[in-house]
């Protein structure tokens, strides 16, 4: 279904899984919660997507491409030799953000949690989810040739999960810091969120 564009009834059923599932979990949204969302019909479901899985999986990669192509884009305007933890820190946040931007913050709120909790849900998608891990991996190993790949996955599996619990619910993370809108903007967010994420890239003494 990548590739093209979405009839109108896939595109409101994508989009009312992709919020419903981040706000309740995928067990605990029926197809039916889906179909009234949507104002549609539980057919529909089965027509475009034949089950359930079918649909998170619609959904996962309805924006999985915006993710590839920005973090793409950074990695392929990286200096050739020694690379930065800011500048791997960059590659994890900005496209996330660039998902946030494009009103994507469900997305990313489903992608947390289903990570969060080893969900078979991302199986579907896992290859292409993960295919630059490999690729930070070697790059991380630059900066620290003293570290495991453990340490390194490590590292890595933080800074996303971070990234994507911060830029999930951007109002949450302000709440809890006491701030508003006035006084944090995204920008700012984004700004701090890549200054933690490098520190967590760099690792101790960095």
């Amino acid at each position: 279904m990548n590739g093209r564009r979405r009839p109108a009834t896939e595109q409101r059923l994508v989009a009312a899984a992709e919020r419903l599932f981040a706000e309740h979990g995928v067990g605990a949204v029926s197809l039916r919660a889906v179909m009234q969302a949507a104002e549609t019909n539980v057919a529909a479901i089965h027509y475009h997507f034949g089950s359930k899985e079918g649909l998170l999986e619609a959904v996962l990669r309805s924006r999985l491409d915006q993710v590839s192509a920005e973090r793409q884009a950074v990695l392929e305007g990286l200096p050739d030799g020694e690379v930065s933890a800011r500048e791997l820190a960059q590659a994890v946040v900005r496209p996330v953000a660039a998902v946030r931007a494009s009103g994507g913050a469900p997305w990313i709120r489903l992608v947390g949690r289903l990570l969060a909790t080893r969900d078979p849900g991302l199986n579907t998608i896992s290859e292409t989810f993960f295919e630059r891990n490999a690729v930070f991996v070697e790059l991380l190993a630059r900066l620290d040739r003293d570290a495991s790949r453990r340490t390194l996955d490590f590292r890595l599996a933080q800074a996303m999960n971070v990234t994507l619990n911060v830029l999930g619910d951007v109002e949450q993370t302000r709440g809890l810091q006491g701030l508003d809108a006035g006084t944090w903007t995204v920008d700012e967010v984004v700004a701090d969120l890549i200054d933690v994420t490098t520190s967590i890239l760099a690792g101790p003494g960095s």
